[in-house]
């Protein structure tokens, strides 16, 4: 088919989807009665779900299906459709897609693959299906994509068999998914979960709407609260950013699955912050700077959505566990412990209310209500949940159903709801039996609490809410006066360690002292300037880790002892890298320190430059720990993440020894400024350690490659 010029009334390009999503009449190209084929499902499904606007089914062969007149093609409707979905061959889509246009259809949905998800050709057909689309003010979802659930707007343009239900359950959580397939699978979760959404996305290729697009329309969605995404990879780093961010600032979570963590590929990193600061981890950290939350599983971010979405918006400090069970209250316990989550301590009042049935000795966190001495199961229930969720300590109720008898649970949760409803407490429950207890989740679902399937992911569930609420996005900071007013010039090359700790000072970033020595001669007279004692690092580009081949000699306290090192240094090199260059040998004031950091980073694909703090010296590999920040970083930024580390208590002045703190956190600022300039350049930069002591924090080891 050949294409024609833009009908004159054709609105102009939307920078979003939601113009696009105000759908009234829906073009089914492909539809049949036929249940085996795409066509025939998805048309299905648009019907069963009671889309309430006009549906055109696109068949030459019949008269009509299901009843509904169809027609042969776009041009024989007596309207233009706002919508289009179409699952044929790829070699069909070109001209289904040049009608649309012509007749001035707004969205198009191509669920067909065989386009950039197969190979350059199909990349070529897919670029010209977006450019034709664009010409006449079209949008495109997909190709190679399952479509869109709007159970809001009653709206179901999927073939998945998980529709084959006669209702969709909604809640106030959005769903867009690079992944069709994991889509409809988060769906059927989220139902067996008693969740829901209120819409779903499938992207598939975006070749044209992508993931950003859909995020912006659910953040200024009225249905929507919760926000989630499975992501495999980013077209627009920098507009995913302000997505997320805008997210957060309209007081919506963006819980994200990102693919895509194996660490395969780093082993072979210059620096080791290089290999600490691995693709999936810079993106968790970007995703924190902005308010986003990345999670492990699909499980976890469902059922932390649904909580969110579900209850009441309070900070989560104190937690109250209430069980029919007293050893499903002590487990949960223990568990809520591991996960940092702390147990209110009950007041007077509460004590009070709670002697009514519970004898003295059993009134206490966790809750167990089969201890309760009232015969009334509904009364005590009542008053249990009541006298807990009217404590101003309790922030959150965890209530563990354990195998109990099945009236005691229905009680129980009947009661949870009631209270939580009456005094804007939130709630999850925990129903730890087997199939015994589907009548719990069934009625758990009706009442809208949210739950899980163990007191472990019902306990994650509530850690993850608080990580969320805890998170503050990353404000701008002035550049420091102490970095260059005008960044430096940086050229390709593997930068020695002496060159580094110069540019490294230029940015205000404390380095110990030291000058370089052909010969033992001057080894000795430059140790004999600097005062005693003194360190030897051989210098050599091509020598990355020198400790590793006897590049390296520290405490020397004389001049013959300087002269020795200094020989058998070089000595030592040649027998274990031979044909190394060696450049000569540094001299170096010897500083001495509690506490040794690791303090580097990278130039990010995706995010620019990204800074990486944890434990330095000869514990790097052994202390994963670690925290990440995209680069340049605030003050306030390098504080949380230096408290995230193990290291923080000797950071503070552990055992009496005091640590210069200021200083740390001033060097961390600074690199991030130097990084930050060296952003347009492929670098990794490395110090390790930075000795930190009670005066000072100093680049004792450095070394930056600029590619």
């Amino acid at each position: 088919m050949t294409e024609q010029a833009c009908p004159a009334d054709v609105p102009a390009l939307s920078e979003g989807p939601a113009p696009w999503l105000d759908i009234r009449s829906v073009a089914v190209i492909g539809a049949s009665e036929d249940q085996s084929k795409f066509g025939g499902r998805l048309f299905k499904n648009l019907l069963r779900h009671g889309f309430g606007g006009d549906v055109y089914p696109i068949n030459a062969g019949r008269q009509e299906l299901f009843g509904i007149k169809t027609y042969p093609d776009l041009h024989a409707l007596p309207a233009a459709p706002d919508a289009f979905v179409l699952a044929l061959p790829s070699h069909l889509v070109r001209d289904q897609v040049i009608a649309a246009a012509q007749r001035g259809t707004r969205l198009g949905i191509i669920i067909s693959a065989g386009f950039s998800d197969v190979d350059e050709a199909g990349q070529a057909q897919e670029r010209e299906l977006v450019d034709i689309a664009r010409r006449h003010g079209m949008r495109l979802v997909g190709p190679n994509c399952l479509g869109l659930i709007s159970v809001d707007k009653g709206l179901v343009l999927c073939s998945s068999p998980i529709l084959e239900r006669s209702s969709l359950p909604q809640r106030p959580v959005g769903f867009v998914s690079q992944s069709g397939a994991l889509m409809t699978t988060a769906f059927d979760k989220a139902w067996s979960m008693g969740g829901g959404f209120s819409h779903g996305f499938s992207v598939g290729n975006q070749a044209d709407l992508e993931v950003c697009d859909f995020i912006e329309f659910m953040v200024a969605d009225r249905s929507t609260k919760v926000i989630c995404a499975y992501i495999e990879g980013l077209k627009d780093a920098t507009r995913f950013l302000a997505c997320a961010r805008a997210a957060r600032d309209a007081g919506k979570p963006l819980l994200i699955v990102k693919a895509g963590r194996s660490q395969a590929g780093q082993q072979a990193a210059f620096s080791h912050t290089a290999s600490i600061a691995g693709d999936a981890a810079v993106f968790e950290a970007a995703c924190r700077e902005q308010g986003a939350l990345v999670l492990g599983d699909l499980n976890t971010m469902l059922l932390t959505a649904n909580y969110l979405a579900t209850q009441p918006a309070r900070t989560l400090r104190h937690l109250v566990i209430v069980s029919p069970s007293g050893g499903g209250g002590a487990l949960a316990a223990d568990i809520a412990s591991e996960a940092g989550l702390e147990l209110a301590e009950f007041g007077e009042p509460t004590r009070s209310l709670l002697s009514q049935c519970y004898p003295p000795r059993q009134i206490k966190n966790p809750l167990d209500f089969g201890a309760r001495t009232a015969g009334d199961e509904r009364a005590g229930a009542q008053l249990t949940c009541q006298a807990v969720q009217q404590d101003p300590a309790v922030d959150a109720v965890l209530g563990v159903t354990a195998m109990a008898p099945i009236p005691w649970q229905m009680q129980l949760i009947e009661a949870l709801a009631e209270q939580g409803r009456q005094h804007r407490k939130p709630v999850i429950v925990a129903v730890d039996a087997g199939q015994t207890s589907d009548p719990v989740r069934q009625r758990l679902a009706e009442l809208g609490l949210p739950y899980a399937n163990s007191t472990a992911d019902a306990v994650q569930a509530l850690r993850h809410a608080r990580q969320w609420q805890a998170m503050q996005p990353v404000a701008a900071q002035p550049r420091p006066p102490e970095c260059p007013r005008n960044p430096l010039s940086f050229g390709p090359g593997q930068y020695s360690e002496h060159d580094t700790k110069a540019m490294l000072a230029a940015y205000g970033v404390t380095a110990n002292e030291g000058r370089i020595a052909r010969t033992a001669e001057d080894a000795a007279a430059i140790a004999r300037q600097l005062g005693y004692p003194v360190v030897l690092k051989i210098v050599s580009a091509d020598i990355v880790h020198k400790s590793d081949v006897g590049g390296v000699v520290t405490g020397l306290a004389s001049e013959e002892e300087v002269r020795k090192a200094h020989d058998q240094m070089l000595q030592n090199v040649a027998l274990r890298r031979p044909g190394a260059r060696i450049d000569g040998v540094l001299v170096q004031r010897m500083v001495h320190g509690h506490v040794e950091l690791i303090v580097g980073g990278r130039r990010d694909a995706t995010f620019g430059p990204v800074i990486v703090v944890g434990a330095g010296g000869t514990l790097v590999e052994l202390l994963p720990e670690r925290f990440l920040a995209t680069a340049p970083v605030t003050r306030q930024a390098v504080l949380q993440g230096l408290q995230s580390l193990t290291l923080w208590p000797v950071l503070q002045g552990y055992r009496g020894k005091a640590v210069a703190l200021d200083a740390v956190v001033e060097s961390i600022v600074r690199l991030s400024w130097m990084m930050h300039d060296l952003g347009k350049h492929d670098f990794e930069i490395d110090i390790n350690p930075l000795l930190v002591n009670a005066d000072e924090a100093c680049a004792v080891d450095a070394r930056l490659l600029i590619r």
